[in-house]
């Protein structure tokens, strides 16, 4: 790092240029417009070569964003910012090094600030709605609903209906997924009382719990008034949390499970697939139910190495008896597949998209049926 800072001092110098180092292994150059942005990239790269410390074959690389024709009327960090935006369109694409802010990123950043800024009112005037993903026991012979998930969904006077992909990480890295969450947790919780009103049938409900939440020291409290707001069972509110929260900082979020897991929730591992955490960590991890990632199931079917694994992580959760659930199922195919290596419930579009509670309603059968 040290040599690469440098590497593009030395550069700038002779340009009347500015360097620094903003943070970890990210760099900041500023230099008048009409420069090689690919030699300054290529000298500095240079430097993981050229070392005793590292080999012709390093994997280690540099990639660039550049923000050129610059807008002068915006603060020098908003500038740098969409560099950075930048960069990080070829973060996993090792065949491109640099990559320039263009109209279609600025329509982008023009999108992402207009949904930050429209959150309250969005709130406010109810349009985020909360829909739900039936899941299916398949232990026996037909399958029966087993409890549902419930997923955010925006929809906007003017955009329409807006996918959770383009607005929940905005909000993550935003800090504003907490009041989402809440949002969330409450409306499942209110329509969990309905359905026991109006059809005397209790549907368990599985949340998201961000990673954020997980930190909040007031988050067992919050849910236990729900519960107590809405006389529900901790039992029947599902708590899903996913794999990377683990595995971000173990020790603490574990603690926290074990708070929620002690006062009668019980807590799906979700997303799990997609994480660092290893197959022995299942057996310390307090969870009460094993969510498989969509990926994980999808490629199965092409993969024959995946399929294996698959099986594996399916009869490591039934030593340690901890029900698994699978997500993204799509096809007949898949659930008789799944089934046949003990899988216990399943979800996706070959049962059902999400749905709005009242279309949610035609799934729900006589209180016995229900898991």
């Amino acid at each position: 790092l040290r040599q690469i800072g440098q590497r593009l001092r030395d550069m700038v110098q002779d340009s009347v240029g500015i360097v620094c180092r903003r943070e970890a292994d990210t760099f900041l150059v500023y230099c008048p417009h009409g420069r090689d942005y690919r030699a300054i990239l290529d000298s500095a790269s240079a430097i993981l070569t050229e070392g005793d410390y590292m080999g012709p074959n390093s994997r280690l690389r540099l990639r660039m964003g550049v923000y050129a024709m610059a807008d002068k009327t915006i603060d020098i960090e908003r500038r740098f910012d969409r560099a950075k935006m930048a960069a990080d369109t070829i973060r996993n694409n090792f065949g491109g090094t640099v990559a320039y802010y263009d109209s279609a990123l600025h329509e982008k950043e023009l999108y992402a600030e207009r949904l930050l800024e429209e959150v309250d009112t969005a709130l406010a005037e109810g349009q985020f709605l909360v829909f739900y993903q039936p899941k299916f026991s398949i232990r026996g012979d037909t399958p029966m609903l087993s409890s549902a998930e419930a997923i955010i969904r925006w929809r906007h006077p003017e955009l329409g209906m807006i996918s959770p992909g383009a607005f929940v990480p905005l909000f993550e890295e935003n800090g504003l997924i907490q009041r989402l969450d809440e949002y969330v947790w409450r409306a499942a919780a209110a329509q969990q009382r309905d359905w026991q009103d109006r059809l005397g049938v209790t549907v368990p409900v599985s949340v998201n719990v961000s990673r954020i939440d997980m930190y909040d020291p007031d988050l067992l409290d919050k849910f236990q008034k729900i519960i107590e707001e809405n006389r529900l069972r901790t039992a029947d509110y599902l708590l899903e949390i996913t794999e990377s929260a683990y595995t971000e900082d173990s020790e603490q979020i574990i603690e926290t499970v074990e708070k929620l897991r002690r006062v009668g929730f019980r807590v799906e591992m979700d997303d799990f697939g997609t994480g660092y955490s290893s197959l022995n960590m299942l057996s310390s991890l307090p969870i009460d139910a094993l969510k498989l990632d969509m990926k994980f199931i999808q490629n199965t079917a092409k993969n024959t190495r995946d399929l294996r694994m698959l099986e594996l992580v399916i009869d490591i959760a039934d030593y340690l008896g901890v029900p698994v659930i699978a997500e993204g199922v799509e096809t007949g195919e898949q659930v008789q597949a799944l089934k046949d290596m003990g899988c216990d419930i399943v979800q996706g579009y070959y049962f059902s998209r999400p749905v709005p509670a009242e279309e949610f309603e035609r799934f729900i059968p006589e209180r016995s049926m229900i898991c």
